[in-house]
Order: structure tokens, then C-alpha cells, then sequence
């Protein structure tokens, strides 16, 4: 199995390590104390056993020091293969229906994440969701909010997006604003919410809302989740 070997910087203050069998996460706090970091990493910890509690497939944790955590390597990034224009619609279906399993997981056990298509990977067949910083707990924002008043009102309203009732349409909107993957994936993903019921009345508007609401926060400068 061929792994690419490089860094890689993410949007919400990690820094991506691809190890021989492994990949090292180091979590970068900006706005929150250093001397937090033994809580932050208790936090993250926290949340992370209860996705794995809730049957979400995971990659493994092997090790934990400081904010430096060694998880299991769980394949390539979905946002990677979707880039594939000639994709099938029966390939596509699979991995929403992977994703689907994950996503009323959480509606069921009630524990938030952020469903960017860019947090989810796929190893022989199967779908990860491999994101768990920041920890989407009630701690963890107030612990953020404390050290970034400045962005209080913007923070809230950036997580409330996170919450298992919206879920399914933060998921399109991600899905909608990712220009480089293949679009039939974003017909596909809101046709099937509508058929299976997970979203009633679908309103195009609560789609665009999340769009702008997170191009609106990342744009401002000071804003960060850690």
C-alpha cells in the first residue's frame, strides 16, 4: 500500500504527518492558553471515545503525548477519489451509504462533528470519518469562547452547524461549496436524504445559510477554532 509522505496544514490548526504505518495529528492551539493543552487533549480524547462508542468508524488511536496523537491510517481522503469524473453512480451510492450509517449515528447518540467531505477516507471498501479536533463537546466550545470572546457570537453560530440536527445539511453544503469533486455526488447525497426522509421540506436557503456563514468566519482574520 503506497502512501503519500508529507505534511499536511488543515483549516482547523492540525498538522498532518503520513508515517509508515500510522499518521501523527498535532493539534495546534492559536487563541486558547498553552497551559490548557492537558485539557484540550483530555477533551479531544473524550470525544473521540464517544464516536467510537457510538459505532462511527474510527481509526484506531495507538498513542496520545500532549496534542500529539498516532492514529491507525485509515486509507485515502474521499475528497480525493470524488475529484474522479467518471465515477459510477452505483460507486458513489456505496459511499454515501457508508456515510449515511455515520452521520444517524450521531443523530441517535447526539454528538456533533463537521461532515466535510474532506473528513472522510476509505480503506479496503470501508468509510473512516477521521476528523476529532475540535472536539464538538459543551467543555470544549466554552473552553474556545473563554479565550476568544472577540469571536463569541461567530464561534456559536460556526458550531451550531456541527449539531446533530444539521448534519445532513451542513454535509450537502460542504458538498455544494467543494468545487472540485464530482457534482453528481451532491445530487445523489441530497436526493437520497430527501427519499429516505432524513430531510423533510428540503429548503435550498438552510444549504446556502451554512455556506456563507463558514466562507463569512474563515474570511475574518483572528477567527479559529483552537
Amino acid at each position: 500500500m503506497m502512501k503519500i509522505m508529507k505534511n499536511i496544514p488543515t483549516i482547523n490548526d492540525t498538522h498532518i504527518k503520513f508515517k509508515e504505518n500510522y499518521v501523527e495529528k498535532t493539534y495546534i492551539l492559536k487563541k486558547i492558553s498553552p497551559d490548557k493543552g492537558p485539557l484540550v487533549s483530555r477533551l479531544i480524547c473524550d470525544y473521540y471515545k464517544d464516536l467510537n462508542n457510538a459505532g462511527i468508524s474510527i481509526p484506531k488511536l495507538l498513542s496520545r503525548r500532549g496534542l500529539i496523537f498516532n492514529f491507525e491510517y485509515c486509507g485515502s481522503g474521499l475528497m480525493e477519489i470524488l475529484k474522479n469524473k467518471k465515477l459510477t453512480n452505483s460507486y458513489m451510492k456505496n459511499l454515501l451509504n457508508q456515510i449515511e450509517s455515520i452521520l444517524i449515528n450521531c443523530r441517535k447518540k447526539q454528538i456533533g462533528l463537521d461532515p466535510h467531505i474532506k473528513n472522510f477516507t476509505l480503506l479496503n471498501d470501508k468509510v473512516f470519518y477521521v476528523d476529532t479536533f475540535p472536539p464538538v463537546s459543551t467543555e470544549y466550545i466554552n473552553l474556545l469562547i473563554h479565550h476568544n470572546k472577540e469571536f463569541k457570537k461567530e464561534i456559536k453560530l460556526h458550531l451550531k452547524n456541527y449539531k446533530p440536527s444539521k448534519l445532513y445539511y451542513h454535509f450537502l453544503a460542504d458538498l455544494k461549496k467543494t468545487k472540485e469533486i464530482n457534482k453528481n455526488f451532491y445530487k445523489i447525497a441530497k436526493d437520497n436524504f430527501i427519499k429516505k426522509r432524513y430531510i423533510r421540506n428540503f429548503d435550498i436557503k438552510k444549504v446556502n445559510e451554512i455556506i456563507k456563514i463558514e466562507k463569512s468566519n474563515i474570511s475574518k482574520i483572528g477567527f479559529t477554532l483552537s
